[in-house]
């Protein structure tokens, strides 16, 4: 009996070891909302950063001299798991690149020709909250002082 309840045990902690031994199943992409950093093989589950500033939006901006309304556009770049191009930014029909970081994108200074002027993007940053996405930048054109510019806007 003992030598049964022995080998019954020893086959318990060697069965208990081997389902302890398999390797985690998760999302393994760093770039990922759900990344799983204990994870040794990826699932399919990834959920890439930049899918939620992805899509259409309605843009309420208020700059120091004046207001605006209009649309815009935000798609994923092929460059960069990080980074995606938000289009007709400022209502200037330019695209600018931003780079993502969980609910934070960041605008690196940009300097866009259009239709012979320059335009300069500085400082840009913002965060996205419940399909709404605040962007704080500074806007200045043919080397004229910047103005402060503050876009709202809500994706549809």
């Amino acid at each position: 009996m003992k030598k049964n309840n022995l080998t019954n045990l020893v086959f318990l902690c060697l069965l208990t070891f081997m389902f302890s031994c398999q390797d985690r199943e998760g999302c393994t992409d760093p770039a990922s909302d759900n990344f799983d950093i204990n994870a040794e093989i990826d699932n399919g589950t990834c959920i890439p950063m930049t899918e939620k500033f992805l899509g259409l939006y309605d843009v309420e901006e208020d700059c120091e001299f004046d207001s605006y309304i209009y649309p815009m556009s935000i798609y994923a770049s092929f460059n960069d798991p990080y980074e995606i191009i938000i289009t007709n930014f400022g209502d200037l029909s330019i695209n600018v690149v931003a780079f993502v970081d969980v609910n934070f994108v960041s605008i690196p200074d940009q300097f866009i020709l259009s239709e012979g002027d320059e335009i300069a993007i500085l400082d840009g940053e913002g965060e996205i909250l419940n399909g709404v996405l605040s962007i704080r930048y500074f806007y200045g054109q043919n080397g004229s002082p910047t103005d402060l510019c503050r876009i709202d806007a809500q994706q549809y």
